[in-house]
């Protein structure tokens, strides 16, 4: 009897095997655009995240030396003490304003893919309250400035 269930037993049906495919094919439709999504919003917090770097760093060598700088170049910003030569999504460049101030911007590179522009903070001294830039006062993340 032992020996009759054992053959007797069989396996999956074609049409089982298509609804399994085509469960799981469903659900790679759906993971594929998240997972892009979640891929592109880790580059953009790369540019934020060394924004930041460069904006703490113009206030330091403003401290140091009374006023802000321009790089563009991988050794001018190494220069500076902020190491950008991992980045392949984004280049980096700051510049003085005619009015004391400086704007750092973030323009995304052929390997980010299509689609999105420059990411530009700007800061004008004279538009920004007093003690903004003290010791005491964090960089809040309203005044990164995105600009397509």
């Amino acid at each position: 009897m032992r020996r009759r269930t054992i053959l007797d037993r069989r396996g999956f049906t074609l049409v089982e095997l298509m609804v399994v495919i085509i469960i799981v094919g469903i659900l790679a439709a759906i993971a594929v655009p998240l997972y892009t999504g979640h891929v592109e919003r880790a580059r953009i917090t790369e540019a934020t995240s060394i924004m930041g770097a460069i904006i703490t760093s113009q206030k330091v060598g403003n401290r140091r030396a009374g006023k802000y700088y321009s790089a563009s170049t991988v050794a001018e910003f190494k220069s500076r003490g902020i190491d950008i030569t991992d980045t392949k999504y984004f280049t980096y460049e700051t510049v003085t304003t005619p009015n004391g101030g400086f704007k750092v911007t973030a323009t995304p590179t052929d390997a980010f893919g299509a689609g999105g522009g420059p990411v530009t903070f700007t800061y004008d001294p004279a538009a920004d309250p007093p003690g903004r830039w003290g010791d005491e006062v964090p960089i809040l993340k309203d005044w990164l400035l995105i600009q397509t």
